[in-house]
């Protein structure tokens, strides 16, 4: 994506932006642009298109009720806040995800899915293009914990996955009149990890991990393409991809792995390129930089592997545990810490580098961040902070 813009769920899904002039340190004394009070609170990543951010939002003992905000990236100022009305109605606790699901953003729209199954698109003026609820047409979600999984993208459509405690469905719906292009009904499959759209042989293809399988599909007919069994507790974590290789996280140290692109139909052991035994990573997704490959457990530890052998490299307290993943801009790596601790490095194969430790503290979590040049906005439980260098 440009330097503008960060459309999605980890930019384009490999949290790597062409973003320039960012700040290095910062506190509550330097370099903190604004910040902004959402309604209520959210679990999703804001987003960035030509210098507008959305964000959402849920608010009511039920989580009755849906925000989406517009807000200037400059000055922080309201462009519009709309609210809506959820479908399904899920009692608020701190067990249960609310409004996790981070939309996706073009030229034309704002796209954004919420636990409730409604799904709305709203223009850059925040007109109503369209409304769907999927739990009214296919049933509530089910399941302790809620939905999870972000929105991904084509040009033409949205993608949507539903992996719940009932059979659920894969979604390709058509961004001007938000209908079906295809839907996959799937088994079974508790799971809050996002679908990743990437071009593979001059197709989009979308790659799911999803709680004991790794898949991938043709976006432009719904067509299975590839599947890997046996994975273990590879639930939240969402894939990162290269030219070459797939790389899947897990809190199961042996369910993290590389894979070789290009396969089809069932693929076995042969197709895999490594397993790791030594790296676990609970929420935050692989990062992919140069020739290493970094993961991070809920405990904010980070580990490098060679990106092509698995081999283990090295080991690193973050110091903060990590529930966001990290993001590469402007030459750095930012790793958001939960607890509002922001870490800058360089890593390479020899060691993570460190630059400027920041810590902004919060009294919720840090849930993930939006990189643009100029500018990055972190998301807090119910509060937007853009950090932005003198």
């Amino acid at each position: 994506a440009p330097a503008t813009r960060w459309p999605g769920f980890r930019g384009t899904g490999n949290s790597h932006s062409k973003a320039a002039n960012l700040p290095i340190e910062w506190s509550a004394q330097s370099n903190l642009r604004w910040t902004h009070e959402l309604p209520g609170y959210g679990q999703s990543s804001p987003v960035i298109w030509d210098g507008r951010v959305f964000a959402t939002s849920v608010t009511g003992t039920h989580k009755e009720t849906l925000h989406l905000t517009c807000l200037d990236l400059v000055t922080g100022a309201v462009l519009w806040q709309k609210q809506f009305g959820g479908t399904q109605k899920v009692e608020d606790s701190g067990y249960v995800s609310k409004a996790p699901c981070t939309p996706v953003v073009d030229g034309r729209a704002l796209y954004a899915l919420f636990e409730s199954g409604d799904l709305i698109a709203l223009d850059h003026q925040g007109k109503q293009l369209w409304k769907r609820s999927l739990t009214a047409e296919y049933g509530d979600f089910q399941g302790n914990h809620g939905i999870g999984a972000s929105l991904a993208q084509t040009d033409d459509a949205v993608i949507v996955l539903i992996d719940h405690g009932a059979p659920g469905y894969l979604l390709s719906i058509d961004k001007r009149t938000g209908e079906n292009r295809w839907k996959l009904d799937r088994p079974r499959r508790v799971s809050w990890s996002s679908p990743l759209v990437s071009r593979e042989n001059g197709r989009d293809e979308i790659i799911i991990s999803s709680n004991g399988v790794v898949q991938g599909y043709d976006a432009a007919r719904g067509e299975p393409l590839w599947q890997l069994s046996g994975l273990e507790r590879n639930t939240v974590s969402s894939p990162s991809v290269t030219d070459d290789l797939i790389f899947i996280a897990a809190s199961d140290k042996n369910s993290c792995l590389a894979l070789r692109r290009g396969g089809a139909g069932e693929l076995s052991d042969s197709h895999v390129a490594w397993r790791s035994d030594s790296s676990p990573s609970d929420f935050s997704s692989p990062l992919v930089l140069d020739e290493i490959v970094i993961y991070i457990n809920k405990a904010g530890v980070a580990d490098a592997l060679d990106r092509r052998t698995g081999s283990a490299l090295w080991s690193e307290r973050l110091g903060n545990p990590c529930w966001a993943s990290p993001i590469v801009a402007d030459g750095r790596v930012y790793f958001f810490g939960q607890r509002g601790t922001t870490i800058v490095a360089r890593p390479d194969r020899n060691g993570l580098n460190m630059i400027a430790t920041n810590d902004l503290p919060t009294d919720t979590r840090v849930y993930g961040a939006a990189v643009v040049s100029g500018g990055i906005v972190i998301r807090e439980g119910g509060k937007l902070v853009c950090i932005a260098a003198d």
